[in-house]
């Protein structure tokens, strides 16, 4: 005869097996009415919990799980970096995963993290997941960073501060009409960051292209504002960056002497370009060690994690200081003739 596991009382009821686990221990994270349903499918069952198996549950694993869209993309990647070395310096291992932007990818590995149980948990949300981020915040110490979803805890960078000095300075120039390289709308930052470009830009023409976080989407997005007229263009993101920069290569259009640009995120990459870019520098340092000790300190006072928004600075350099010459969209073009 097979013994009755936790899994198949999770199943009874309709639940997780980190849920149905935490109700039969008692857990105050879990409501009323769950731990109600949990207990009688146990009984119902006839499940008899393991003692030794119920110890290892309650031990501390000395590890917190980090899930971010990718690794390819020099700001995660950074980030992933900051929160491993500030949850190593507490004596906490970090065990990292990919969701490539996909909201099934996410959620399956919000799950593996559940089984391995992990103390608590760092995750990039997506639009699609809010139920099970909602469920796990409820189960163990959960906190968000880079992006925001309405009431759980996150650490988050503030665009608002950086993208203004950065358009003052453009406009000091003499630059009236900026480009904006837009992120996807399905996520908080790429929507604060377009509502921060937007309001300091109220007097200017703008000219907008909504793409995403990826390289190809910056590339694509600068061809297209190249053919606007636009003087000056902002990206808002790391990835969109760099393909913006290929473009202007490509076509032929000198970045500080043509067209002014301002990038997202400070790298080497930006740094050592034969003219410098300017950036708006979200200090992925301090966002991924806060994130990490902000989760490490509510697992060890078994309190919920306090979120941060943490305030952009803009980094002026040579792509920025100079005044408007010819419209880009008089510059050469991949493919055609000068």
């Amino acid at each position: 005869m097979f013994s009755i596991t936790l899994k198949d009382v999770a199943a009874r009821a309709e639940v997780s097996v980190s849920t149905a686990s935490r109700a039969l221990a008692g857990s105050s994270l879990i409501t009323p009415e769950t731990s109600k349903k949990v207990i009688q499918a146990a009984r119902e069952s006839g499940y008899r919990p393991n003692v030794q198996a119920r110890a290892l549950r309650n031990a501390k694993s000395n590890a917190i799980g980090l899930v971010v869209p990718s690794l390819d993309n020099p700001f995660f990647a950074h980030i992933a970096a900051a929160i491993e070395t500030a949850a190593n310096a507490q004596g906490i291992a970090t065990i990292i995963s990919s969701s490539a932007e996909d909201p099934q990818r996410l959620i399956a590995s919000l799950e593996t993290l559940e089984q391995r149980q992990m103390d608590g948990i760092i995750a990039v949300p997506l639009h699609g997941c809010e139920t099970t981020l909602h469920r796990i915040a409820k189960e163990r110490p959960l906190i968000l960073v880079d992006r925001e979803l309405d009431n759980l805890p996150a650490v988050v960078s503030d665009p608002l501060p950086g993208i203004a000095a950065a358009v003052a300075q453009l406009r000091e120039k003499g630059h009236r009409h900026i480009g904006y390289l837009s992120g996807p709308q399905e996520t908080s930052t790429g929507r604060a960051r377009q509502e921060a470009f937007i309001q300091q830009t109220s007097n200017l023409k703008v000219s907008v292209y909504q793409g995403g976080f990826e390289y190809q989407n910056g590339y694509e997005g600068m061809l297209n504002l190249l053919t606007k007229g636009v003087t000056a263009i902002i990206a808002g993101d790391s990835m969109m960056t760099s393909g913006a920069l290929a473009a202007c290569h490509e076509a032929g259009v000198k970045v500080g002497e043509q067209l002014a640009l301002v990038g997202f995120d400070d790298n080497v990459f930006l740094r050592i370009q034969p003219t410098p870019v300017s950036v708006i520098d979200q200090d992925v340092q301090t966002l991924g060690s806060q994130a990490a000790l902000r989760l490490i300190k509510a697992i060890n006072t078994k309190t919920t994690p306090i979120g941060l928004r943490h305030p952009t600075r803009y980094l002026a350099r040579s792509s920025t200081d100079f005044p408007p010459t010819t419209p880009t969209s008089q510059a050469t073009q991949p493919g055609q003739a000068n």
